[in-house]
């Protein structure tokens, strides 16, 4: 009689759990994400002998500071399979589209696989408060989006590229 009850109890056990669930749960359906693409469709293309690229940002996005920053990795020629690290800042050019030494970390985000594409999404809501905060040099024309390699010694010899999208801002406010 204790096997058949202890057994009987056992069998009952999901049906206790399906059971328990609160009658007044509410199915709220989460905040659709406002996203902001940058306006140029143009992409840009790292290599070994132009290790960093940049996208111009324009003042909305520093006025809003969107939470996160969605990088898209469209192509990736990597034969050698070597890690890829890619850094990201945010650095003022001037009126020549130079860049200045002044940088303003968003963050970095590694490939992997090491030879496929794929998006990532970095944290930039500081980095952008920082930016809109920071007073320009006088012959600033405005922030730039910068992604680079983070290139190791042994990586500068075996062909390298990656293609990044233009960048995709992305507010939780919905």
């Amino acid at each position: 009689m204790k096997l058949f009850l202890a057994a009987l109890t056992i069998w009952s056990l999901p049906l206790f759990g399906m059971s328990c669930g609160s009658a007044n749960v509410q199915n709220t359906a989460p905040a659709k994400p406002v996203s902001t693409a940058t306006p140029a469709g143009e992409t840009v293309t790292l290599t070994n002998d132009h290790p960093s690229a940049s996208f111009a940002v324009s003042p909305d996005v520093l006025k809003n500071a969107p939470a996160t920053l969605e990088v898209a990795v469209t192509k990736v020629v990597n034969p050698a399979a070597k890690a890829v690290t890619i850094l990201v800042h945010l650095s003022p050019a001037n009126e020549k589209d130079e860049l200045s030494n002044a940088r303003i970390s968003v963050g970095n985000f590694s490939l992997y696989p090491v030879d496929r594409p794929g998006k990532f999404v970095l944290d930039a809501a500081d980095a952008l408060r920082t930016a809109a905060e920071t007073r320009m040099p006088p012959d600033a024309k405005g922030w730039r989006l910068v992604f680079e390699f983070e290139l190791q010694a042994e990586q500068s010899t075996a062909p390298l590229e990656v293609t990044i999208a233009p960048p995709n801002w992305k507010s939780d406010k919905g």
